[in-house]
């Protein structure tokens, strides 16, 4: 009974062992995951898009009223002067002062309570300023979408240069595994007379060359299991587990709704769009200097005193006690007009008039850009749909070619030359059908990233 308990609780533990192991397995979006979250230039990104809300926030509270409140206690003691004073008449005579009466004990305390709030802007400086950290904010939030649309691209390159280097490898081992069936077969016919000692040294050598490159395609799976640990935020000196499936993925889409989209949708584009409002607001809060500057201004205060002295109160006598308080209502409108600043304003208009300039130039030219990146991925996936077919159909041709070949020089029709050049034609056309597929999902990847799709 022990026994059937301990094989029931190793085959539990075991299960469990398998199961943590495959759910260990990171696929494509569990990275994209992990990247968004660990990634130094993602969390810098957004941190400067919160700065940039905290600045708008500012900019609004120049419109809200400001208010202060203070509190303050005093307290004071005045002792007792004593009147027996000795003091020192002109003859250096020693005597007591009777001219000094007693003063008695004084003692007062003073609470004040002040309370003031107003709001004071000055239009449209305020409403400008205001508008453009509203349209930097929301380019900044554009700016996060980019960033996560590149990384998101980079780790689909890092994943798909994973899994082709994960299916080379496995193309690698089968081409061991036939070079040492070969190889034994070819020792077979030698040790029988029907093959030459040259065929079963070539094939040696065929087999070396091929554990040579298996052990390279390995050390290629290790690298890029390290370089998309790197990619995701991960250490990329730790082992990690990541998923080997995949979908070979398609476009179908023509050429014009891929550039159109882009267009309209790339958020670099969006976000140059908005610095280029937010420029034109600051060009015509720099234009408004020319003009009368209106300043609305209100304030309200309230103050409460308790103690001698009350200075809120001027009838009361000096030292007596009691409470007062008061209110007080500032209101009114100010106009200034700025006649000459030292050429301050023309400087601002200047460097205004450059940077909006600037930013509509880079516009255009990222527009340019991002239509050529369209362009070259599209043509890119469509050259890859025609190597891709091809690749299919010539490591069908290949795989066929070997089963023919080896017949061949088991007949002794074909030398083992042949033979070898068979296998090596296959196991080239599985790496070229490997790469022609993830280069497809990578291609496919870029045109997407280009359209601001990801």
């Amino acid at each position: 009974m022990r026994f059937v308990l301990f094989k029931s609780l190793v085959l539990a533990l075991t299960l469990a062992s398998v199961t943590g192991a495959m759910a260990a397995e990171l696929t494509l979006d569990d990275c994209i995951g992990l990247a968004l979250k660990n990634r130094a230039s993602i969390i810098a990104s957004r941190n400067t898009e919160e700065l940039a809300k905290v600045s708008q926030r500012a900019a609004l509270g120049a419109f809200l009223p400001k208010v202060d409140a203070s509190y303050r206690y005093t307290h004071n003691e005045i002792s007792n002067i004593k009147p027996d004073q000795l003091v020192y008449d002109v003859d250096d005579t020693l005597h007591l002062n009777p001219r000094l009466e007693p003063v008695p004990d004084r003692k007062s305390t003073t609470k004040a309570l002040d309370v003031f709030g107003g709001v004071s802007f000055t239009l449209p400086d305020a409403w400008f300023s205001y508008a453009a950290a509203r349209l930097e904010h929301e380019s900044a939030r554009l700016d996060v979408i980019a960033s996560e649309q590149d990384l998101i691209y980079a780790v689909k390159q890092s994943f798909y240069l994973f899994l082709a280097a994960v299916q080379d490898a496995s193309v690698q081992e089968e081409a061991v595994k036939r070079s040492d069936e070969q190889l034994k077969l070819i020792q077979s016919k030698f040790e029988l007379g029907s093959a030459a000692k040259s065929d079963v040294l070539k094939q040696k050598v065929q087999f070396g060359n091929d554990r040579l490159t298996l052990l390279q395609a390995q050390n290629s799976v290790i690298n890029a299991n390290a370089s998309l640990a790197y990619a995701i935020g991960l250490d990329p000196m730790q082992e990690h587990q990541f998923s080997t499936q995949y979908t070979v993925r398609q476009y179908d889409g023509s050429l014009a709704d891929a550039v159109q989209f882009g267009l309209t949708h790339k958020p670099s584009l969006l976000s140059t769009e908005k610095s280029i409002k937010a420029a034109n607001q600051s060009l015509m809060s720099a234009w408004s200097q020319y003009l009368p500057k209106l300043t609305p201004f209100a304030s309200y205060g309230y103050g409460r005193l308790t103690g001698p002295n009350q200075s809120y109160n001027p009838l009361l006598s000096a030292g007596s006690q009691g409470t007062s308080s008061q209110n007080t209502l500032t209101y009114g409108l100010s106009l200034n007009l700025n006649i000459f600043d030292g050429f301050a304003r023309e400087q601002r208009l200047k460097s205004a008039k450059i940077a909006k300039n600037n930013l509509q130039a880079g516009l255009a030219d990222s527009r340019n850009l991002i239509a050529s990146r369209i362009k070259t991925a599209y043509l890119n996936i469509e050259q890859l749909k025609q190597r891709q077919q091809v690749a299919r159909d010539n490591v069908e041709a290949a795989t066929e070619d070997l089963k023919i070949t080896q017949e061949k020089y088991n007949l002794g029709a074909a030398t083992i030359l042949d033979l070898l050049n068979a296998q090596v034609s296959l196991k080239q056309a599985q790496v070229s059908q490997i790469s022609a597929d993830f280069d497809l999902n990578v291609a496919i990847s870029s045109l997407e990233n280009a359209m601001g799709k990801m």
